[in-house]
């Protein structure tokens, strides 16, 4: 019984650790366009480029689409230009977020501007005080169908591993039961 036990607990460890190692190699990824472009943009403000001439024109509709949007924040908060709109308006990214990357000059998360949308979001603060922050956010949507895919394959191996030691644990038990006596010998 404990060695049945025991393997279960290893089964259940080892299945949760796969889970665990997936799920975040899936949502670390997320980041990983975010980071080179907001990089990238930062960097060119901080030479004095020119940041208008930056950012293509687009308002697309982050709550709808699966590509990137640029969002430039000036060091007040105040949106400068943005790529993108969320519900017809332009995204704000909340005051923590911008506070966080001024003191530690970047601040990657996960951003749900409202219910249903979520982005991977990279935030860059630059030395330039008209454009301060450089906001970089992708939709999370095809990351979250990945890591619920994970949960199913996951739920689907530890069942079927634990089916396995069940199986075994019975056999087990009605062989050894078949192999005892029900009672001493009588002397």
């Amino acid at each position: 019984m404990l060695m049945h036990f025991a393997a279960a607990m290893v089964v259940s460890v080892l299945m949760l650790t796969i889970y665990a190692t997936v799920q975040q190699a899936h949502r670390s990824a997320a980041n990983d366009q975010q980071l080179q472009i907001a990089r990238d943009i930062a960097a060119k403000i901080n030479n004095r480029e020119s940041y208008e001439k930056l950012l293509p024109a687009a308002d697309e509709e982050i709550s709808k689409s699966l590509g990137i949007f640029v969002s430039i924040y000036a060091a007040n908060g105040s949106l400068v230009l943005s790529t993108g709109v969320l519900d017809g308006k332009a995204p704000i990214i909340p005051t923590g977020v911008s506070d966080y990357a001024k003191a530690n000059q970047e601040d990657v998360l996960t951003w749900q501007p409202r219910a249903g949308v979520r982005m991977a979001l990279v935030v860059e603060h630059t030395t330039n005080e008209k454009a301060a922050f450089v906001a970089v956010g992708w939709s999370l949507e095809e990351v979250e169908k990945r890591e619920s895919n994970l949960v199913t394959m996951i739920a689907i191996a530890w069942v079927g591993c634990i089916a396995v030691i069940l199986i075994h644990f019975v056999l087990y038990t009605w062989l050894n039961k078949k192999r005892r006596p029900a009672y001493p010998p009588a002397q």
